[in-house]
């Protein structure tokens, strides 16, 4: 039988510890740390889960958590346990609301997966905020950002020995710059997209969660103008929200249909008491 985890069935876990711990990174020293990771490293998971590490760092560098320590620990906590149904628990997943107007949601290699404020914010229950992780928990187990990044960084191998001889190192360092700010905002093509909605409907009803609650979400993100400057990346990285709708309710199987639960009140999200 499905039942909702609830805020109330939570366990208590510091994740604006472990974030800040990511920000406090050097910005530099991570950029420059993408031109050796891999042969400090044991194993594709050791490599991705620092590729991940790196990504997070560089957003925690302009953007901070909200200043809300409860509210990060209820969605980490929510998050963790949507992605203990998934084939990938091994991943240290970790998650945030950032404090940003910006309506979003990611999620790098390795389990590092980030909601905003702006988003948050447009969000009515708990089972929305849960089909929001569930979708990016489902890139995250897909490894969708990370292929990006091993097919990008074998790329620059390459570029590095072509260039072996270049006058100015800063030329490599560069390239290497836009490896990964490019996977997080150039996005993905449509079908990765379209995999993880349907994906994370699965993970949401395994989890006890609506399995339709994404439909709910979609549509206010189709309320929303795409030039506003709130939802301009949203829009640039993801397919409009009318054809992930229509492609949601094609995949839609008859187990996650009764999975779907009817017209409710459902949990009321956790509201953002930061100043």
């Amino acid at each position: 039988m499905l039942t909702m985890i609830g805020r109330e069935n939570l366990p208590i876990l510091n994740v604006r510890t472990v974030l800040v711990n990511l920000k406090m990174k050097s910005i530099v020293g991570c950029l420059c740390a993408l031109l050796v990771f891999s042969a400090s490293v044991k194993s594709s998971l050791e490599e991705e889960i620092r590729a991940g590490d790196q990504i997070a760092a560089l957003y925690l560098g302009s953007v901070s958590l909200v200043a809300d320590q409860e509210l990060n620990e209820y969605v980490n906590l929510l998050g963790r346990h949507l992605a203990d149904q998934t084939e990938r628990t091994e991943l240290p997943w970790v998650f945030g609301v950032l404090d940003t107007d910006s309506i979003n949601a990611f999620c790098t290699p390795g389990g590092k997966v980030f909601v905003t404020r702006g988003l948050y914010q447009l969000l009515e229950s708990e089972d929305e905020l849960a089909a929001v992780l569930a979708h990016e928990i489902a890139h995250g187990v897909r490894q969708h950002h990370w292929e990006i990044v091993r097919k990008q960084k074998a790329a620059a191998q390459i570029i590095a020995k072509m260039q072996s001889n270049m006058r100015n190192a800063n030329e490599l360092f560069d390239q290497m710059n836009g490896i990964f700010t490019d996977v997080m905002t150039k996005g993905l093509d449509k079908g990765a997209e379209f995999e993880a909605d349907r994906d994370g409907a699965v993970i949401a009803a395994r989890a006890g969660y609506d399995s339709s609650a994404l439909f709910g979400v979609l549509a206010k993100l189709d309320e929303l103008k795409a030039s506003e400057k709130t939802t301009e990346l949203l829009f640039q990285t993801h397919p409009s929200p009318g054809e992930r709708i229509d492609r949601l309710s094609i995949a839609f199987s008859i187990e996650l249909e009764a999975a779907a639960l009817p017209a409710r009140l459902g949990t009321p999200l956790m509201k953002i008491t930061a100043p």
